[in-house]
């Protein structure tokens, strides 16, 4: 048996799957319970949780963001942020305001319930002369 046995499988980012060890495991655990106790130490009710939440949100304002209800009703594809989510996702809207839906895009469509948008970030792509 070996000292180091595979207890599961993790996904890499282009895909693949590669076997996950258990002092991989082991480690990942420790960071996440530490990350958790971290959490507890620095908002320890529901009211400074809140105060955080309220101090991300202004500062994403500060930097641009604009409330999802806002956002083009036209097809136009833009930036979106989800609550529980650490990304950045291309969107549209589809429907009439208020009863369409939000779409998130990366090779199939998602439903979205966003909290902030922006424009689309401009592409890597050189457009040429």
């Amino acid at each position: 048996m070996s000292e180091d046995p595979i207890v599961g499988h993790k996904t890499m980012t282009d895909g693949s799957h590669q076997p996950l060890r258990k002092s991989e495991a082991d480690i990942l655990l420790a960071r996440a319970e530490a990350e958790k106790a971290k959490r507890a130490a620095d908002w320890p009710d529901e009211q400074s949780a809140i105060n955080a939440m309220f101090q991300a949100w202004l500062r994403l304002k500060e930097m641009g963001w604009r409330d999802a209800m806002y956002c083009p009703k036209d097809g136009t594809t833009f930036d979106v942020i989800e609550p529980g989510s650490t990304g950045i996702h291309p969107c549209h809207y589809e429907g009439d305001w208020p009863t369409g839906s939000w779409w998130i895009s990366d090779g199939d469509l998602w439903p979205s319930r966003p909290i902030l948008f922006r424009d689309a970030a401009p592409s890597n792509q050189d457009p040429g002369p």
